[in-house]
């Protein structure tokens, strides 16, 4: 029953999200998100594993491809853990496809692969 719960939960928070982080930047966006995953349930690391599986399969959905700055977005709104969580945003010099990445320091990612990482 919660595996479905959450894939409802998935889908809805993240086509709100894919909207917003059009439109809002990442300050204020996170800092909403955050609110809302800080009223959500602390899962336990099976949990929050399963979640974030379900957010990966939703993801992939999108017209536009995966995202992982929407992908972090909506495990923030939906876990008080991850609510909790600085983002990691890095970026190489030069740009392009490929060239950022977004995430949690629960999934670390080598920040050295990239030319200037931001916190928010």
């Amino acid at each position: 029953m919660r595996s479905f719960k959450d894939l409802v939960s998935v889908i809805l928070l993240s086509i709100r999200v894919n909207s917003s982080r059009r439109r809002i930047g990442p300050q204020p966006l996170v800092a909403a998100l955050r609110r809302r995953g800080q009223a959500g349930p602390t899962r336990s690391s099976v949990q929050r594993s399963r979640l974030r599986a379900i957010i990966r399969l939703v993801d992939r959905w999108f017209p536009s491809g995966p995202n992982c700055y929407r992908r972090a977005l909506v495990e923030i709104g939906l876990d008080a853990a991850a609510a909790a969580e600085p983002i990691y945003m890095g970026v190489r010099a030069g740009g392009g496809k490929k060239s950022g990445h977004v995430w949690l320091p629960s999934e670390p990612v080598p920040s050295d692969k990239y030319d200037a990482t931001f916190v928010v």
